[in-house]
This record gives structure tokens, C-alpha cells and sequence, in this order.
């Protein structure tokens, strides 16, 4: 035999080693990813650690739903809604999903128990199957008596749902965007608002905040709690009420954008001073009564945003 031959035929046999090494790995990984032993990311971390980024987008849709709040959140093929407005704008949130091809939510998540909120929850829930429903619980004081509801309660009920509680530091999987829930930090709160649920969002590099209509009196509860950290998006607190988004707050989360969710008319919202605040930090506002529906993509080549008018 030549030596050109011998050296060929070890080449030959090296590759096939090789190749059959790397199938049998291949096929190793999955079944473990299947098992729940180990995921295919886990070893995606382990070739590149220094990588957050994702391979598929994630939308954040603001909804405009008048002087009120409902934002979107698709990845993957999985979707969380935070509040849906009051209700007459169910139809409108139900026909916005649909044209997303929303089929389900994994999650629907109500900041608080107040009309411009949770309004339309009921028909939500009778309108599109829902996985889970989060909100908080609060006191027995401060729970609401009125029509919308126990027209909440009895939608929960007749779709054979149960109300998950929403404690801080519990985290939620949207596709490959992850949620925590930041507050209510107390229990003893004596305005509605402040037992808003605050959701801290998660997407590769890029990062979102929801804040429902918390005031400045909880934006410190988390500050002292360690649970603010910079963002890329803020929601901004109660249609941009001079009762949130102090000084201290902006330090703390620094955002690069700011949504306003309001009607631009009612109860002085956006209130001049907030807005002049914002300013100040450099935050780029957008606002549903002046720019329509706004949409934030994030994806591997970053942060994009569109609005509808």
C-alpha cells in the first residue's frame, strides 16, 4: 500500500469518527434538552458566555386605548397582556390580537383593580383563551365592590381560571423574554394605585418596565426593596401623573424612551411637569394620544420603534 493511500485512508477513517462523534452529541443534547436535564441554550452559553443576544424578535405593543393602559408582549409565538383598558375598548384589544395572530394568551397579567386597567378583562377572558391570570391581591379594605369587577371574578370562574397572586421576585417566561413582577412591596398600602403590579421585562440586551399607576410613594419602596435597575423602555406611571416618576426614580432607571398611555384631555394627563421632567433625563417620549398605537421591536440587531400616526 502507498504511503499517499495509508495517509488517505487514516483521513478518511478520522472523518467519519469525527462526524459520527459530533451526531451522537447532537442527538445527546436534545434528548437531554427533552429531559429537561440540559438545554440546547445551556450549551449555547457554554460556546459563546459573553452572548445575550436572541435569535428571535419580541414585540412590546402599546396599545391606544383612550385614557387607559394595555400593552402587548409577543415572543415566540407566546404573549402576555398587562391590563386591557376599560371596556369599551375590549373589542378593540381582542381585534389588535388577533391581527398580531394572538390565538392565546400565556398570560394576562392586571396591574390593578381600576376600570382604565382591568376594565375589559372580562371580555378578554371570555373573548380569547387564557392560560394564566395574574394580579394582586389586595386588601380586603381596599378590594373593589363594583359591576367590572365581579364581572372579572365570574369570567375567571366560568373559564375554569384561577387568580395567581403577583409577589415580587416571581419571574414568568414570555418565548424567550422573561417577566418579574417588582411590586406591590407591601401590603398595607391605602390608594389602589400604589398596589399596582410593577413587571420588569427582559429580551437579550433590551429591557422594558411596566408600572401601572403606581405613585412616588412605591417608586421608593422598590428603590429601598433593590429592585430598580436601568431600562431601556418605561411605561410611565399612571398616564404620566404628576404622582409618579420623581427625580429619584428617573435616576435610578434611566430609561432611553418613555410611553405615555393617555387621551392627551382627561385629568390633566400628562401632567407639564412630568413631561418636563422626562425632558430633563434625556428620555425620548411617545404618547398613544399623539402617536396612535406604539410598537418597540427587540431583536439581534437591537431596538427598533414604530408608531402608528
Amino acid at each position: 500500500m502507498s504511503r499517499q493511500k495509508k495517509k488517505s485512508e487514516v483521513k478518511g477513517g478520522f472523518l467519519s469518527f469525527l462526524a459520527g462523534f459530533i451526531l451522537l452529541l447532537v442527538i445527546a443534547v436534545f434528548a437531554a434538552d427533552k429531559l429537561g436535564i440540559f438545554s440546547t441554550e445551556d450549551l449555547k452559553s457554554l460556546i459563546n458566555p459573553g452572548s445575550t443576544k436572541v435569535s428571535d424578535d419580541l414585540t412590546v405593543h402599546f396599545i391606544d386605548v383612550g385614557q387607559g393602559d394595555s400593552s402587548l408582549i409577543i415572543s415566540e409565538g407566546e404573549a402576555m397582556l398587562i391590563d386591557t383598558g376599560e371596556k369599551e375598548y375590549s373589542d378593540t384589544v381582542l381585534k389588535y390580537m388577533k391581527e398580531q395572530g394572538v390565538k392565546k394568551l400565556d398570560y394576562l397579567v392586571l396591574s390593578h383593580p381600576h376600570s382604565d386597567h382591568m376594565g375589559g378583562a372580562a371580555n378578554i377572558i371570555n373573548g380569547i383563551e387564557v392560560k394564566n391570570v395574574i394580579a394582586p391581591k389586595v386588601s380586603d379594605e381596599m378590594t373593589p365592590d363594583t359591576k367590572v369587577y365581579e364581572k372579572f371574578l365570574d369570567a375567571v370562574e366560568d373559564n375554569d381560571l384561577k387568580i395567581t397572586k403577583a409577589v415580587p421576585g416571581d419571574k414568568y417566561e414570555v418565548g424567550q423574554a422573561e417577566a418579574e413582577i417588582l411590586s406591590p412591596v407591601d401590603d398595607d398600602y391605602n390608594d389602589l394605585n400604589d398596589w399596582s403590579a410593577a413587571v420588569l421585562l427582559k429580551h437579550g440586551e433590551d429591557s422594558f418596565m411596566f408600572t401601572g399607576d403606581l405613585t412616588s410613594k412605591v417608586e421608593n419602596d422598590m428603590a429601598e426593596d433593590g429592585r430598580l435597575e436601568k431600562v431601556d423602555v418605561l411605561k410611565v406611571a399612571h398616564h404620566g401623573s404628576k404622582t409618579s416618576t420623581k427625580k429619584k426614580f428617573l435616576e435610578l432607571v434611566s430609561p432611553k424612551y418613555g410611553v405615555i398611555m393617555c387621551d392627551g384631555t382627561s385629568y390633566n394627563h400628562p401632567n407639564e411637569e412630568t413631561v418636563e421632567r422626562l425632558n430633563k433625563f434625556g428620555v425620548k417620549i411617545y404618547r398613544t394620544d399623539l402617536n396612535g398605537t406604539v410598537v418597540f421591536t427587540s431583536g439581534k440587531d437591537g431596538l427598533s420603534v414604530k408608531t402608528e400616526r
